[in-house]
């Protein structure tokens, strides 16, 4: 174990990991197997590669397990919407309920059982003490850029939500690292980012899911790095680095209570989304995607108002390989990114009994490299409104702008590298 910047929080009082000092007894905190383990998990050498090996098994099993449950709700959705329009005929309204409201926010629901299993084990490494280990893990190369490990622990949390993740950024005592941290949060791949990842990597990397998971989070992770690198180097974040004490809580095992109510609060955060901000988003592409009507009929998607929107954005979209309807896909995304996955729900809708991943597949709409290209995109590009807006309140409504600009202008130069590069290589 590393002995600089390392306190452990033992009943001991002799736990005082400073620069140069000596271990104390691990006997004296915890059992010789438990400091055994501590030191294994936050080698120097072995440490970061037990990281990955772990985070891969988790987004393998993620997909592996939440695969069945997520085939039956699809299957259930795209039955319920047959139902309906049997029932109703057809007319705006049973459209509107039967592929607009079902299919789009059926499209979301199929991803709870994954987002259950992935916060399953997610909560089993935070409540246990790991995730304190990784934050220690970065530790170095966080004072690389000039930070400290201790922002590495919002970041974390950034994996589950920005918003709390940027609210618990207010606990770092100097104001440039707090500031920094907050910018870089948004880099990390929230929750709402993961029905889009699970979807597209099922679609097009079905043998690779676990690796393109992994993959995105690391790349927001190694791009904020860089990001803080950079305004390190600028004249509102200049400073001389300072050595602080790094805090490890204790390895235990999970309470099984704490570890459910956790993983509640973030199931329950989801839902809420879904019968919130999703339906809302799915009524309006919907209306958009079904008017205006002739002859008493609804327009072919082409000739609609969201097709007209999703051309619109087109001369900026059309280097990275993006059609209407993915430019369309990127804008519901700002109040909700889940709200993406909603909108390919309805917009790649083709009647069948199929996934939404082969719908999507059998579309022609993407190829290997623009699924890349968008996934990248839906990392980088500007925060939800609620994160924005937590921004604005916390370091204010200039750095908040800053983060949307180069966010959005970020995302573009990587999906365009990204896209051309494996354009070559696909």
């Amino acid at each position: 174990m590393d002995k600089t910047r390392y306190i452990c929080n033992g009943n001991c009082g002799q736990c005082r990991y400073k620069r140069g000092s000596e271990f104390c007894n691990p006997d004296a905190q915890e059992s010789k197997l438990a400091y055994r383990i501590d030191r294994l998990l936050t080698n120097r050498w072995l440490g970061l590669p037990i990281l990955f090996v772990l985070l891969f098994g988790i987004f393998e099993l993620t997909f592996t397990i939440g695969a069945y449950p997520q085939r039956l709700i699809e299957s259930g959705v795209d039955s319920l919407c047959v139902l309906i329009k049997d029932s109703f005929g057809s007319g705006w309204l049973p459209s509107l309920v039967a592929d607009g409201i079902v299919e789009g926010c059926g499209a979301v629901i199929a991803f709870l059982p994954n987002i259950f299993i992935l916060f399953f084990f997610l909560s089993l490494l935070e409540d246990s003490g790991y995730m304190a280990r990784a934050a220690f893990l970065m530790d170095k190369l966080m004072h690389a850029v000039g930070l400290h490990g201790n922002s590495f622990i919002p970041m974390l949390v950034g994996f589950g939500c920005n918003v709390p993740a940027i609210m618990s950024a207010r606990s770092i005592s100097n104001p440039k690292d707090r500031t920094l941290t907050m910018l870089m949060i948004p880099f990390m791949s929230c929750s709402a980012r993961l029905p889009v990842y699970l979807l597209l990597a099922s679609a097009f990397f079905p043998k690779y899911k676990a690796l393109v998971m992994i993959g995105l989070y690391v790349t927001g992770i190694v791009l904020s790095v860089l990001f803080a690198l950079v305004m390190k180097n600028t004249r509102w974040f200049r400073k001389t680095q300072e050595d602080d004490i790094f805090t490890l809580p204790a390895l235990r095992l999970p309470e099984s209570g704490a570890l459910f109510a956790h993983i509640w609060e973030r199931c329950k955060d989801y839902l809420q989304k879904i019968t919130t901000v999703i339906l809302a988003a799915t009524v309006i592409i919907w209306a958009l995607g079904y008017f205006p009507m002739k002859g008493g009929e609804s327009a072919p998607q082409d000739s609609s108002y969201l097709a007209a929107i999703g051309r619109w954005m087109e001369p900026a979209t059309a280097p990275l390989g993006f059609d209407w309807k993915m430019n369309v896909c990127v804008l519901t995304g700002l109040p909700a990114k889940e709200a993406i996955v909603s909108t390919m729900g309805i917009l790649y809708n083709n009647g069948e009994d199929a996934s939404l991943a082969l719908k999507l597949r059998e579309s022609g709409a993407f190829d290997g490299a623009e699924a890349i290209a968008f996934l990248l995109f839906v990392l980088l590009y500007f925060p939800c409104i609620a994160t924005i807006r937590t921004l604005s309140s916390q370091i204010g409504w200039k750095w908040a702008l800053f983060s949307v600009v180069h966010s959005l202008a970020l995302a573009w130069v990587v999906a365009f590298a990204a896209r051309t590069i494996a354009m070559a290589v696909i």
